[in-house]
Parts: structure tokens; C-alpha cells; sequence
């Protein structure tokens, strides 16, 4: 099994991969055979997670946003079939009800990413809002159950039944100030 994330542009630094791999080794319970790191900024922008497909087109795969708190062990996220997260029990409604924080598959979906780089210029100006809405119009997919929700509703108390939660574009509370029931999580504290 393999752990992916990915860090480009200046949103996120080493610190952050260094962190996700701690919650995976230290509270998680997985076993994995390599953490795999994206870094290639091709586009600028969240389109860059789409490489994972043409890269790792064996074994299982698990990808996680590095703006995910993991605090206990996980369940089985591994899926054979392209998986995400249904978010639209936890977020007002959107421009889709998907969510990429978390992302599984088994052996080869590099379709994907051949689909989006054979008119990847048009994607990127028509899904101006993220990847997830790509991939709500344009690929065949499954979603987890409810697994993940969102900190915006867990601020100072864990969530319950949960052992992992995404900041959902709320990283800014792991900046100095910002405290909670996840800043036990974060290393250097």
C-alpha cells in the first residue's frame, strides 16, 4: 500500500508532509510500503494532484490533503474502485458534493489523468473552484461513507466516532493563537 500527498506552491511546507506522516505513523494504524510526496507545480494550482494518476498505476493507493488531522485509527479507507469523500452531509451546498482530502484506488486509473491533460487548458478556466468539481462532471467515481467531516464544526471538542477530520481550507488555525482539541495533533507545539 502506498500514501501519497502533495506540496507545491507556498501553501503548505515540509512541515506539513512531516506532520501528516506522524499522525499516519503515530495514530492511524496503518501499515504502508512507501510515502510519496507530489512536488511538481505544473499548473499553479490544486490540478496538480491529478499527476497521482499517471504516476502510481499499481498496488492500492491512499491519498490524503496535508490539511487533514488524523487522531486515532482509521478504518478501512482502501477501495478498489476510485473512491472520495461525500461531503454534503457536512458543507453547505456547493459547486459539487465532493470532496479529494482523502482518495483511494487499486492499480490503474492513469484514465484520469489522460482525460484531463487532453484538454487540460479548458479545464482549468472552466473549473475555476477546484479539481473536485472536475471530477464530479467528468469521471466515474464512488465515495466513502461518512468517514470525514469537516473542523468547522469540531473546533473545540473532537469529533465523535471520528478519527479524522479536514481543515477544509481552515489550515490557518494551526497558525500561532489558534487553539482546540487539535493542536495535541500538530508536532512542535
Amino acid at each position: 500500500m502506498r500514501i501519497i500527498c502533495c506540496r507545491f506552491g507556498n501553501k503548505f511546507t515540509q512541515w506539513h508532509v512531516d506532520n501528516l506522516k506522524h499522525m499516519i505513523d503515530e495514530y492511524s494504524g496503518l501499515k504502508y510500503d512507501s510515502f510519496e510526496v507530489i512536488e511538481d507545480d505544473l499548473y499553479g494550482n490544486w490540478f496538480n494532484k491529478l499527476q497521482m494518476y499517471d504516476r502510481f498505476r499499481d498496488s492500492e493507493n491512499l491519498y490524503f490533503d496535508l490539511d487533514v488531522v488524523i487522531y486515532d485509527r482509521l478504518p478501512n479507507l482502501i477501495r478498489k474502485n476510485f473512491t472520495l469523500l461525500d461531503d454534503t452531509w457536512w458543507r453547505e451546498p456547493a459547486h459539487t458534493p465532493l470532496n479529494s482530502s482523502i482518495v483511494s484506488w487499486t492499480g490503474d486509473v492513469s484514465y484520469i489523468w489522460n482525460k484531463f491533460k487532453e484538454n487540460d487548458k479548458e479545464y482549468i478556466k472552466t473549473y475555476t473552484k477546484g479539481s473536485d468539481e472536475w471530477y464530479y462532471k467528468n469521471i466515474k467515481y464512488e465515495t466513502y461513507d461518512r468517514i470525514c467531516p469537516s473542523i468547522k464544526d469540531y473546533i473545540y471538542q473532537k469529533p465523535p466516532q471520528f478519527s479524522i477530520c479536514t481543515l477544509g481550507q481552515m489550515h490557518h488555525l494551526q497558525e500561532e493563537g489558534w487553539t482546540g482539541w487539535y493542536s495535541n495533533y500538530f508536532l512542535n507545539r
